[in-house]
């Protein structure tokens, strides 16, 4: 029983939506794996929690991210994504700037731009390629009472 919780401006709504049906997170000590049930939520263990719904998650690949930060400003941004069949198994897919852009606006983002700038700032030291990262896409959501 998974839980996930959100706190980036604006994803709220798209998660009601269904305009966001994915996150990128750490892959986790226990990986969730598709057909897990998910339990979604706005701003998790906060005074303001909100419960969003549940769903189960359809596809849940694995992927490295090499983001050059430096490059962030200057107009011509630097990123790798890579992915992997298991979490210790590089696939020798790198993903093409429309798969990525793909992968962005199923995360809710307009831009691959605006992905990565939200991934370089909540994980600063794991856009190095040798950290694990988990897509979690799901179904339709189920709006449930907490």
């Amino acid at each position: 029983m998974p839980l996930l919780g959100f706190t980036v401006p604006g994803h709220r709504e798209k998660i009601l939506s269904g305009e966001k049906d994915q996150t990128i997170r750490k892959l986790r000590k226990i990986p969730i794996k598709v057909g897990d049930h998910l339990y979604l939520y706005w701003h998790l263990r906060q005074r303001d929690c909100e419960k969003l719904g549940e769903t189960n998650c359809i596809e849940c690949p694995y992927i490295t991210v090499v983001f050059e930060e430096s490059y962030l400003d200057s107009g011509k941004p630097i990123w790798r994504v890579d992915r992997h069949d298991t979490p210790s198994i590089f696939s020798g897919l790198t993903l093409l700037d429309h798969a990525v852009l793909d992968l962005a606006r199923h995360d809710g983002f307009p831009d691959s731009l605006s992905m990565m700038r939200i991934l370089a700032r909540v994980h600063p030291h794991d856009l190095n390629g040798n950290t694990i990262f988990q897509v979690i896409r799901w179904g339709r959501l189920e709006k449930k009472e907490a």
